[in-house]
């Protein structure tokens, strides 16, 4: 499940576009790379966060129940094996969130190797602590 609060204004926009025009009604952009969470940047406009949750839900931010792989708690020799079963138990056109304790970029290297042309990645927290990144399997 999506932590609106906790995603950056990138990654919100990026995910439901739809997002855009209430962020902006709220003062609220992309301004330094949307790189602020959702909590902090309507912490420091002074917005009472729980109707900017609402209104960002109608606008199509949907926290439903999409799959969530955590793997920070999984030994490193797991990891990319468990995502990869994870990955070919999609169907086309599904995706999962995977959530990483470091930048995944050799997964992604290891995906381009292996799965070419048949995933979607799409990076929504970039660190320093937490990676999420959504993978999808390319519908065919």
């Amino acid at each position: 499940m999506a932590n609106l609060a906790g995603m950056t204004l990138e990654a919100i926009t990026r995910r439901w576009p739809g997002t855009v025009e209430v962020l902006e009604s709220h003062g609220l952009d992309l301004c330094c790379g949307g790189s602020r969470t959702l909590a902090e940047a309507a912490q420091e406009h002074g917005l009472p966060l729980e109707p900017l949750l609402e209104r960002l839900r109608a606008a199509g931010a949907d926290e439903g129940d999409e799959k969530v792989l955590d793997v920070r708690a999984m030994p490193p020799a797991q990891r990319h094996p468990t995502i990869f079963a994870t990955f070919e138990a999609l169907a086309p056109g599904e995706s999962f969130l995977l959530v990483n304790d470091h930048d995944p970029k050799p997964l992604f290297y290891q995906f381009q190797a292996e799965r070419p042309g048949q995933f979607e990645w799409t990076p929504l927290e970039t660190g320093p602590e937490r990676w999420v990144i959504r993978i999808g399997k390319v519908g065919r």
